[in-house]
């Protein structure tokens, strides 16, 4: 429940960096309620106004990069050997990162260093151990996901469990995971970099229409892969498409969620790792997939998965995970962001 307007204030902070940031607090009161419980606010710091020439900057190097990488894949590569996708796919994963340093670049943000890295989630704002807490909720949470989805493949007989259930296997395959996530973080991080960059700048769009344009962006930059056949083998390229692309957005609310929520992109890196690394490889530990792998139970991307994912998004909304989300603006404006 929001504070009362009886008890909360403005505080303006000091500081070059925090100059006409608005922060509001609840304030002790003898006229509340015992009952009464308070959000506890979450300062996200964004432009005044969407850097519109930036994002033109950003989003043209990092689309024409991974369509270079798309091409090149295309001609020399096989888009299902796992080799090729390491080689190629970590390449396309670091465009975002060439994208975020040429729009940075060209607006003159490297010239501020504090704040470029400030904006960009990379330094993080919250104590080490609350921190801590959020980087293991983006580990746990794609495996939330990927349980759901094969609770529900099972219960409609889209997935055969192994019998015995290979307890065994699937430890093994879950260590090799988190064994890997380490050397996978460099890869990721290329990524998140960009998207960390990104979702600040479209949140003066508002909250929802921030996160949905990015989650959006992040679908569709896979657009170059999925044409071809990557992560669905067996479907037509647009079809594969647009499941990736659903599937990316639900994903990147989530995404969003725990990169504002913790003001750092490194909880988003360790989902994105765990995702990739870890939940992807349950389903072969645990079962036999139905011949169509690629439409009902491949993770992260299943329509499955949408399900398991609409309702995790529907538990952060209910117990007030996005309410909680306060937008400031980074620098002092006469047009503040909206907040929802």
């Amino acid at each position: 429940m929001v504070p009362h307007e009886d008890d909360v204030t403005e505080v303006t902070t000091d500081g070059p960096s925090n100059a006409g940031r608005s922060v509001t607090t609840a304030r002790d009161s003898t006229r509340r309620a015992p009952s009464r419980r308070h959000v506890r606010r979450v300062d996200v710091p964004v432009p005044c106004r969407v850097p519109v020439r930036e994002l033109v900057v950003f989003l043209a190097v990092t689309f024409a990069g991974v369509s270079a990488v798309g091409v090149a894949w295309g001609m020399l590569g096989d888009i299902h050997d796992a080799g090729d996708q390491l080689r190629f796919g970590g390449v396309a994963m670091f465009t975002p990162a060439v994208g975020m340093l040429a729009a940075a670049a060209s607006s003159g943000q490297l010239r501020s260093p504090r704040d470029f890295l400030e904006l960009t989630g990379l330094v993080p704002h919250r104590p080490l151990r609350r921190l801590a807490g959020h980087l293991l909720l983006g580990i746990a949470i794609p495996l939330g996901i990927v349980a759901t989805a094969l609770a529900l493949a099972v219960a409609l007989g889209r997935f055969q469990l192994h019998q015995p259930f290979p307890v065994a296997g699937l430890m093994s395959a879950m260590a090799i995971g988190l064994v890997s996530l380490v050397p996978a973080t460099v890869l990721v991080l290329g990524e998140e970099l960009g998207w960390g960059y990104l979702l600040p700048r479209l949140l003066p769009l508002g909250l929802w229409p921030g996160m949905l344009a990015a989650g959006l962006l992040w679908g569709l930059f896979h657009a170059p892969l999925t044409m071809q056949g990557y992560g669905y083998p067996g479907l037509d390229g647009l079809r594969a498409t647009v499941m990736f692309t659903t599937a990316h957005v639900l994903l990147g609310i989530v995404m969003a969620w725990i990169r504002l929520s913790s003001n750092s992109i490194w909880p988003a890196v360790a989902l994105h790792g765990s995702s990739n690394m870890i939940a992807n490889q349950i389903p072969a530990a645990v079962g036999i997939t139905d011949p169509t792998p690629g439409f009902t139970v491949l993770v992260p991307t299943s329509w499955l998965t949408w399900l398991a994912m609409l309702a995790l998004i529907a538990a952060i909304a209910a117990v007030g995970g996005f309410r909680r989300l306060s937008l400031i603006p980074f620098h002092p404006c006469s047009d503040p962001p909206r907040s929802l």
